[in-house]
């Protein structure tokens, strides 16, 4: 396992150089191929993308409309993973200059205020910069990255290792709230979290989203709640053929201390849904349509 681990390693690093120095245009084409294959050989996806696109959206959007979101979802998760591959081979200054950040007051004005804040974002646009060019600009904050490992260790390490790339220390979602616990407990802290997927109904509350309910983690809530600390949502969206980007900070989001602390964390939460869905559709191109953000409550409409 360990020679295989060293195998992959070596061969995502020969393609993330590869991909760092080749033409933006020539890059682009690899995007348009990956897409191409993805799109061919993995029709569930499409299917679950077609699926939450009908159920948000139904006759508001015409089917010519929907295969061509769905196209670029498509090219927006080649881009991601070819990215990420290849964003260590890039220059800090280079890659910082590529983005233009929108309303950045929210989040500098909660750290200052409150010595800490919860990041949290969705799977849109470029989300993962969230643990690329975000964490020099705080150098200050003591920062985590959540996410989810997969059963394969040489995988595994590659995710960790690309997350930590900025000095982030990752936390896998199984488990994470001790870590937070005593990231939280020190001044200055940051964590950044991915909150749009769907959740089993014991792990979260139900919330209202794009009219329809659905499942969310109450983690930011209630980190908020016990230890007084804004939540900040950031988007990044993909701009001019992926050449730039804009990551665009909301207002903190609080969660109340009153004695009920049930209604607390689902006022905080359904707000941060809200935050999530006004930026989807703004630009709902950007979002990953693919997850089965509804199975919980409407398993049915994943049926193929």
């Amino acid at each position: 396992m360990k020679f295989f681990t060293k195998i992959l390693k070596a061969i995502v690093s020969c393609l993330g150089f590869y991909l760092s120095k080749i033409p933006h245009w020539f890059f682009v084409w690899h995007i348009v191929v990956l897409a191409f294959i993805m799109r061919a050989v993995d029709r569930r996806r499409y299917k679950d993308a077609k699926a939450n696109l009908d159920f948000v959206y139904g006759e508001q959007m015409s089917e010519v409309d929907k295969k061509t979101l769905i196209q670029t979802c498509y090219k927006n998760f080649a881009f991601v993973l070819l990215e990420t591959i290849r964003v260590p081979f890039i220059p800090l200054d280079k890659h910082t200059k590529r983005f233009r950040f929108i309303d950045e007051e929210y989040i500098l004005q909660t750290l200052e205020k409150d010595k800490g804040a919860v990041l949290i974002s969705a799977h849109y646009g470029y989300w993962e910069a969230m643990a690329s060019v975000l964490p020099p600009r705080y150098h200050w904050c003591n920062m985590a990255s959540l996410g989810r490992l997969t059963q394969f260790s040489a995988i595994n390490e590659l995710i960790i290792q690309r997350r930590e790339m900025q000095n982030v220390k990752f936390i896998d979602k199984k488990g994470a709230f001790k870590h937070l616990l005593k990231l939280y407990g020190a001044e200055n802290a940051l964590a950044g979290i991915l909150v749009d997927q769907n959740i089993s109904a014991s792990e979260g509350v139900w919330v209202e989203f794009f009219g329809k309910k659905a499942t969310h983690t109450t983690i930011a809530s209630v980190l908020s709640r016990r230890f007084n600390v804004g939540i900040v949502p950031v988007m990044i969206e993909i701009k001019e053929n992926y050449k730039s980007f804009e990551a665009r900070f909301y207002p903190p989001i609080y969660c109340k201390k009153s004695e009920d602390s049930t209604q607390d964390i689902l006022e905080a939460t359904q707000a941060q849904a809200d935050a999530i869905e006004k930026a989807i559709r703004t630009k709902p191109q950007d979002w990953f349509w693919f997850h089965k953000r509804f199975k919980s409550a409407y398993q049915e409409i994943y049926t193929h």
